[in-house]
């Protein structure tokens, strides 16, 4: 994971974590995983959920407000030349 200057605040993703990343804090940060703080503890820990920020639907049907829930990264698109992530939410009962 590369080492970056974190543009906004933020949730370490660490399992067992959880503390805040304060704006203009050093930090791990990768796409499918999300920040976290630079101390081994929580680099070297097993993967925590990423937080869902936007409302989504689940696989299983069910609506999943903002705050709620967890994404996981299922892929890349490429359309026209750009690429995006597309990321899956998953509700509180199927996680």
């Amino acid at each position: 994971m590369p080492v970056i200057t974190a543009k906004k605040p933020g949730t370490c993703t660490a399992e067992g974590c959880g503390g805040r990343i304060l704006r203009g804090e050093q930090c791990w940060y990768e796409a499918a995983v999300g920040m976290r703080h630079i101390e081994a503890a929580c680099r070297g820990a097993g993967s925590g959920r990423r937080p869902n920020l936007r409302a989504g639907r689940c696989r299983c049907g069910a609506h999943v407000p903002p705050r709620e829930g967890s994404l996981t990264l299922r892929g890349e698109k490429s359309f026209r030349g750009r690429r995006r992530k597309v990321w899956a939410v998953s509700c509180a009962r199927c996680m």
